[in-house]
């Protein structure tokens, strides 16, 4: 059975080596009842001495929906569950974000504008018309499938509209290129 790992968190906001790590920065480690331990900090992909006394240990195995904290996957803080938005209900159970409030800002980034929700309004595809996607090319049925408005979250530049499949998936690798070209090696491997 494998063994797990130690994992701390940052009591108060610290610069260590020129790096600023984030009260609440989520690492792992040894445990240490020296002044000093090493831990690796997930979000700085770094592993830095830190006075003993600046970390408290935590169980990860209690953290997420479940429990009164949850880590956040992009900034990697051990946070309260109220700094999560609810995403869908699962069993009589509600989930939440697997993104605090503050780094959802942050993936949702900027929005359409009025102006072009309107001109693109116009350009929607007819109730019961066939609509094909320009990224997986399969036909759907407007009104019957889900046909969405793609934008730039970085922009808030307009697309186009797409499946909701894709648009999902897009949104899914933060509209980052590099990220579909990692997938895109990673589907061409050889296995």
């Amino acid at each position: 059975m494998n063994k797990i790992k130690s994992y701390f968190f940052l009591k108060k906001t610290v610069l260590i080596d020129k790096f600023k790590i984030e009260e609440k920065s989520v690492g792992f480690g040894e445990s240490s009842n020296s002044r000093q331990t090493e831990i690796h900090f997930i979000k700085l992909a770094k592993k830095v001495s830190i006075q003993s006394n600046l970390i408290e240990q935590f169980n990860i195995q209690k953290t997420g929906d479940r429990y009164s904290n949850k880590i956040c996957d992009r900034c990697f803080r051990y946070l309260p569950s109220s700094f999560f938005q609810d995403n869908r209900s699962k069993k009589n159970a509600i989930t939440k974000r697997p993104s605090c409030k503050d780094c959802r800002k942050i993936k949702d980034g900027v929005s359409v504008s009025s102006a072009d929700k309107k001109l693109w309004n116009i350009k929607k595809p007819k109730e019961y018309d066939l609509f094909s996607c320009p990224i997986c090319k399969k036909v759907t049925i407007y009104g019957i499938t889900k046909v969405v408005l793609d934008h730039n979250h970085y922009n808030g530049n307009v697309r186009g509209y797409l499946c909701e499949s894709c648009n999902t998936g897009i949104g899914r690798f933060d509209d980052n290129p590099k990220i579909i070209l990692n997938a895109i090696k990673w589907l061409r491997k050889k296995n």
